[in-house]
């Protein structure tokens, strides 16, 4: 059933949003941008990281920087697993302008993500340091947090010389965040209140965010000398001219404050927080659906936007298996909107469905194995090196499949693993394990060509990531690493024209 937002906003106005009078996002007037597009500069509002593993020796390394030289950015940070997108581990970085945060991503002794960084930019939390929690996935708790990806977003500048910019200034070296004095820390710890409106925001420094975020990663495994890296993938903010703008403040305290249901629903277009089946907080928001956006007050319609700007009817990349280097290759695809669109209801066994952002994900198009949703028809397109070709045929599945057989990609961010060493439990080259497919390519080295099919004819799927190979010199001398690694991303094929959100 699709959502009356009519009666969304007079149960918000009646109710009251949780004991708060939030109401920045139902305003839909303060941002210049009126829609969500990919930045080619890698540097944005928004941030992808497609993908983060602690698995098999792996670890991963962030870094986010503030490009902007004047403005502070409040930035959300958000991981999330594998499997259904739960949310695993989020928190709020405070950069100043030139800033940089670092953190390092491993695995625990008891088989659980960590996150530790010892960088001197604010954060809220005090310490953001600590492990990944379960109490939303499902299975093997601990297991489910070793791999995943990463959503990051400014939720709002800090205007020079404001309060909150004079707490997160570094001076030498270090941001005076929690031993700061006065009005200067009252406007800091006051942020743990949610707040009236966008003015009550603006009078403590948090104003209407800009771009200028953009982000590293690397996965690095020390026991097999082997590592890759890459860019984030960045989405700005734009008007109608395709002009740069400045979106809704969207920020919420990082507080375990209960949200309803409905409350929640004015603010997300997660289907399990607004439907009830996980239990909201304060923390919950904002995501990547929260409207930024001028005139969108629907968080489908945001999620529709964002989905719109990252969609693919097409991926394209190369893969090695040649084994007389010991070759494998696993390319990962990060599917980071379907939670607005779908998701698994693990007490329920079954996917609940956003009918309001119905373009690339919906029932015809997706199923259910055991607790993971799978989206179907995907078709490879097979080709070595000498222009041979076979196009996908029975014998050339991808797996696990739908109990059909039909080619699929199951779980929210998905390896599909070419190679002899890659197995039903583990890939070739990153020891994935939570959503993981494998491929008979037929030939040892090549490239292929993955259509993928979407709800809607010719919207695709919002799809992001890359190709991950590692290989073995057997003839360096004794005593001389031979492992290399190498890591490509992906091309796309975009549609011709992305159909606009319901």
């Amino acid at each position: 059933m699709k959502k009356n937002v009519l009666a969304l906003s007079i149960a918000t106005a009646v109710v009251g949003f949780a004991g708060s009078a939030h109401a920045i996002q139902t305003l839909g007037t303060a941002a210049t941008a009126t829609e969500l597009a990919f930045s080619d500069t890698g540097i944005g509002h928004m941030l992808l990281v497609p993908y983060f593993s602690t698995q098999n020796g792996n670890a991963t390394l962030l870094s986010l920087v503030n490009t902007d030289t004047v403005n502070g950015k409040a930035v959300k940070v958000r991981f999330r697993g594998a499997k259904n997108s739960d949310d695993i581990f989020d928190f709020q970085v405070f950069l100043s302008p030139g800033d940089v945060w670092t953190a390092n991503v491993s695995q625990n002794a008891n088989g659980t993500s960590t996150l530790t960084t010892e960088d001197n930019s604010c954060t809220r939390p005090k310490s953001v340091n600590g492990d990944f929690v379960t109490s939303r996935v499902s299975g093997n708790a601990g297991a489910e947090t070793l791999e995943g990806y990463v959503e990051i977003f400014n939720m709002a500048d800090v205007a020079p010389d404001s309060n909150i910019y004079k707490v997160i200034k570094h001076v030498n070296g270090t941001a005076p965040c929690w031993n700061a004095t006065g009005t200067d820390l009252t406007a800091w710890t006051g942020l743990s209140t949610d707040k009236a409106d966008e003015a009550a925001y603006a009078g403590v420094g948090l104003v209407n965010p800009t771009t200028g975020l953009m982000a590293n990663w690397t996965i690095m495994n020390v026991p097999k000398a082997l590592s890759w890296s890459g860019a984030a993938t960045a989405i700005q903010a734009v008007d109608g001219a395709g002009a740069v703008g400045t979106g809704n403040v969207v920020y919420f305290p990082q507080q375990n404050t209960p949200v309803t249901a409905a409350n929640l629903a004015t603010f997300t277009a997660d289907p399990l927080l607004t439907g009830g089946q996980v239990a909201g907080a304060l923390y919950d928001l904002p995501d990547m659906s929260t409207p930024y956006l001028n005139g969108v007050t629907d968080p489908s319609v945001q999620a529709g936007n964002l989905a719109n700007s990252i969609a693919a009817t097409n991926v394209i990349n190369e893969f090695w298996t040649d084994d007389t280097i010991l070759a494998n290759t696993d390319w990962v695809f990060s599917m980071p909107t379907r939670r607005y669109a779908v998701a698994m209801d693990y007490k329920a066994k079954e996917a609940v469905y956003n009918e309001d952002n119905a373009n690339h994900f919906a029932a015809g198009n997706t199923t259910v194995l055991e607790d993971a949703i799978c989206v179907t028809d995907v078709t490879p397109d097979v080709w070595g090196r000498e222009e041979e070709n076979e196009v996908a045929s029975s014998d050339d599945v991808i797996s696990p499949g739908t109990p059909e057989a039909k080619k699929a990609f199951c779980g929210e961010t998905s390896i599909l693993s070419f190679g002899t060493e890659a197995t039903a439990e583990r890939s070739a080259v990153l020891g994935a394990k939570i959503a993981l497919s494998t491929i008979d390519a037929k030939y040892q080295n090549g490239w292929a060509n993955l259509s993928l099919g979407g709800a809607v004819a010719g919207s695709g799927l919002p799809v992001l990531g890359s190709a991950f190979a590692s290989a073995y010199n057997q003839a360096v001398e004794e005593g001389t690493a031979g492992n290399f690694s190498v890591n490509w991303a992906h091309r796309f094929i975009r549609p011709v024209a992305a159909p606009a959100a319901e």
